[in-house]
């Protein structure tokens, strides 16, 4: 668990001269986020991505940075075997919090349970790379929310794609991009986030 505090405090400093943004971005109808105090940098979201999932010895399903009431950090749900566990980092101090029921956003909590949990487990393409090809393909504008798309996980779908949320000219722009190819799909509006 030291090990997990130092890197998560490292991938915290990353961001800690972050230049103030006050915009909040409607991601789907359970999730606003505030991004004040985001760094723009577009290497944050999937080193912390990276960092967290070689500590944990879990996947990282979910990340996302939000401003909650004045303290900048991320909120982010990690799965280890058949274990949940939600994570709130506030930066600069990078110490992860554990949320529990009572504590966790409600869109967390539809992570118990459900069947994107096994399109993860199974995704040939981790999030961190995801992150890195949405990014690029707008040309280093950063990430500020990633996951598995929420339709991904519909018994009916074919297509399994993680949902990147790219910050570009003030508005968010999404970005799917495909768990077993790594290549971006055409109509991310066709998923639900």
């Amino acid at each position: 668990m030291r090990v997990l505090l130092l890197a998560l405090a490292t991938v915290s400093s990353l961001a800690a001269a972050a230049p103030t943004l006050a915009q909040t971005l409607r991601v789907n109808k359970n999730l606003s986020i505030d991004v004040a105090g985001f760094s723009g940098d577009p290497n944050v979201l999937p080193d912390a991505v990276t960092n967290i999932e070689s500590m944990s010895g879990g996947r990282v399903a979910e990340i996302t940075f939000n401003n909650v009431a004045g303290t900048p950090g991320y909120a982010v749900i990690v799965l280890k075997g058949s274990e949940v566990r939600f994570w709130r980092l506030d930066k600069p101090t990078g110490k992860p919090a554990e949320l529990t029921a009572a504590s966790a956003p409600a869109w967390m909590l539809t992570w118990r349970n459900q069947r994107r949990a096994a399109v993860l487990t199974a995704a040939k393409v981790s999030l961190a790379d995801a992150i890195r090809t949405a990014e690029a393909a707008n040309r280093g504008a950063p990430a500020v929310v990633a996951g598995i798309a929420r339709s991904a996980g519909k018994p009916s779908s074919s297509v399994h794609a993680y949902m990147v949320g790219i910050l570009k000219d003030g508005r968010l722009i999404r970005v799917a991009v495909n768990t077993e190819t790594g290549g971006r799909l055409v109509n991310p509006e066709m998923l639900e986030w």
